[in-house]
């Protein structure tokens, strides 16, 4: 029997494809190994800078012998502002998207938010020189005592239209959204339409604060709300009143407790006027809700020199309102230094009184702060700019600009917002017998 019969024999044919096939592979990875080791040695590897990199067009020869033009390549650089403004403008779409519509009210100068809920005391003019005065000799100026601590980057100022329109524009910029004026009847009335004129050209709104004059009494301070609501009523602070679909204007009444509290019940209130009154003691709350008040507030910036101004007790304050379905404001306030009552001086320890006094606001959960002021030089309360002098250093920043407490005040209101919008106040349900929505 020959080879191939016995191999025919022993049914190993089969095995003759695969053994082709198996050579055939082999083969074919050596060629490819050989082709591939001759064209690497053809190439070269060079790093470049990013100066290196062509800037034009640039011909080359590749390894089968092709000519290609090659572009530049730049590399991508980081640009912050680029970035944020396309994250704002995807930001936008999201809302427009949503139908989220800013309100108009929500929205300041140069896009700085604001808020109604942050009223500010505001006095013109001010009362920069005490009422003692010595007179001098005759055909000579009156010499007059300084009655502020404090000295203002703008001077010792009277009130103009200019001047006005300076200081709604760092009251709106801080982020606040009604100016509490001060009024007796002896502000020119030029001088109030000039004020409310600028208010208005910086979207502010006005509340007022019916100070105490000589021979106020319950009437004329009746007469005093109707004069604002006849003659000013488009630029009042109103608080919307849901079942009537109305309105009430917000007028705040300095020293009530002056009067007798029994009087205050037949105080008239035009064009529906929420009236709140200034406390000081502990049993005015009591007195101010039997006397018809619709809420109170507590205006002195020096924590502990009564029992309303005191940090402390505002929680108890809040409660007592809430209970009676009244509005309880507190007012905080940069720090005190008035000159004849030395023992309510506060220091503003480089505004950490006034972060203080902003805290325990908030969480109150108050709908509404009074900020004391932004121009009470007399009590050294302000939060306008002052010359930063010795022992006045913590009024500046850093870089030497005087507007320190601006920026804090915008801060605290930015924080104020975000706890308002965390925990909105039931301020539909929780005042005057369910009507009322602040």
């Amino acid at each position: 029997m020959t080879f191939f019969k016995l191999f025919k024999a022993t049914k190993m044919m089969k095995l003759v494809p695969f053994a082709i096939l198996l050579v055939c592979g082999f083969v074919f990875v050596v060629r490819v190994d050989e082709n591939k080791s001759a064209k690497v040695a053809k190439i070269e590897i060079n790093s470049l800078s990013f100066s290196e990199i062509p800037t034009t067009p640039k011909t080359v020869t590749t390894i089968d012998g092709v000519k290609k033009n090659i572009q530049p390549v730049f590399p991508e650089k980081y640009n912050e502002a680029n970035v944020r403004s396309r994250l704002m403008r995807e930001k936008i779409k999201r809302l427009m998207a949503k139908n989220q519509v800013i309100p108009k009210e929500e929205i300041g100068l140069n896009g700085t938010e604001f808020t109604r809920h942050v009223h500010i005391f505001y006095y013109a003019p001010v009362k920069w020189y005490k009422n003692a005065t010595r007179d001098g000799p005759a055909g000579q100026e009156t010499r007059e005592t300084p009655n502020i601590i404090f000295y203002p980057v703008r001077g010792l100022y009277k009130p103009s239209a200019q001047l006005f329109r300076e200081h709604c524009k760092d009251i709106r910029s801080a982020g606040v959204g009604v100016i509490v004026i001060s009024w007796t009847p002896r502000l020119i009335l030029n001088t109030l339409k000039d004020l409310l004129n600028a208010a208005e050209r910086n979207n502010l709104k006005v509340a007022v604060s019916i100070d105490s004059y000589p021979n106020r009494s319950i009437d004329s301070i009746g007469s005093d709300i109707k004069f604002f609501c006849d003659n000013y009523g488009n630029y009042l602070h109103r608080v919307h009143i849901t079942p009537r679909n109305t309105l009430m204007t917000m007028f705040y009444i300095k020293d009530p407790f002056s009067h007798s509290w029994s009087e205050w019940k037949a105080l008239k209130k035009d064009c529906n006027a929420l009236v709140i009154a200034h406390i000081s003691a502990k049993e005015h709350t009591s007195l101010a809700k039997r006397s018809g008040f619709d809420g109170f507030y507590t205006l002195l910036g020096s924590n502990g020199a009564t029992y309303a101004a005191t940090w402390k007790h505002w929680q108890h304050l809040a409660k007592f309102a809430s209970q009676y379905r009244m509005l309880f404001i507190p007012s905080v306030a940069p720090g005190f230094a008035e000159r004849k009552r030395s023992m309510r001086q506060r220091h503003r320890s480089n505004g950490q009184y006034y972060g203080v006094a902003w805290r325990t606001a908030i969480r109150t959960g108050a709908a509404v702060i009074t900020i004391s002021s932004y121009n009470d030089w007399p009590h050294g309360d302000q939060i306008e700019d002052a010359a930063a002098r010795v022992g006045f250093k913590d009024y500046s920043t850093p870089s030497g600009k005087t507007h320190k407490y601006l920026d804090l005040t915008s801060h605290w209101i930015d924080e104020f917002r975000k706890q308002r919008n965390k925990n909105p106040p039931n301020t539909c349900s929780a005042f005057f017998n369910n009507t009322i929505c602040l």
